[in-house]
């Protein structure tokens, strides 16, 4: 937990690919809710920090970064989803400046309640600042058929980037609260409605405490 924060409520979202964090995600901004995605951070930060894309590239031998000087993410990609020590080492580049740029959009928002989404949310600092998390979660068939149908994975590409992350039910058994998303939108919505009145109450809690 992080009291970086007294007045407002920082919800952590993980779960695997595919699991349905987006739309999660999507319900919690519609209610007026910050949302961060550190996924879109990475691509901002490849794309336009030259200070990690310089690291990135050393790291990577050159093989990723293009004559303009952004990284080739779909390159990066083909790499670090076949080799857990690339994808490790680019975790440790490009997670202390996500980090950071997720520590400023909260210190420059009003919301009380922040939503940040993150695969590795349980595995790296980000979870230090979460006063809750919640946890996005289908079946594996449920992955596979929405990267191919969705995403337009063929379906060994689909399988490879399921079963190259950590075991979802880890996930799970770390919730506050767990959002099934293997039926229809309106029980996403339902549990999702449900989850909000309650940490939207304990936002207020904390802030009348602290008046």
């Amino acid at each position: 937990m992080s009291s970086r924060w007294p007045n407002k409520t920082i919800v952590g979202l993980t779960g695997n690919i595919a699991t349905g964090k987006s739309t999660v995600m999507d319900l919690a901004a519609r209610r007026g809710a910050l949302t961060l995605d550190a996924d879109q951070i990475v691509h901002e930060i490849l794309d336009g920090d030259s200070a990690v894309q310089g690291a990135v590239d050393a790291a990577f031998d050159g093989k990723v970064r293009g004559s303009n000087g952004v990284i080739d993410r779909l390159a990066l990609a083909a790499i670090v989803f076949q080799d857990a020590a690339a994808l490790r080492t680019l975790e440790r580049i490009v997670h202390p400046a996500v980090g950071a740029m997720i520590v400023q959009r909260i210190d420059g928002s009003d919301a009380q309640l922040v939503f940040v989404e993150a695969i590795k949310l349980l595995e790296g600092a980000l979870v230090e600042m979460c006063d809750q998390i919640w946890v996005a979660d289908c079946s594996r068939q449920r992955q596979i058929e929405r990267l191919v149908i969705c995403r337009g994975l063929d379906e060994v590409t689909a399988v490879m980037r399921v079963d190259a992350q950590n075991p979802q039910q880890e996930k799970v058994a770390r919730a506050d609260v767990v959002i099934d998303t293997n039926g229809a939108l309106a029980a996403t919505t339902e549990q999702f409605t449900l989850a909000w009145k309650r940490v939207l109450a304990g936002t207020l809690e904390k802030s009348d405490a602290t008046d």
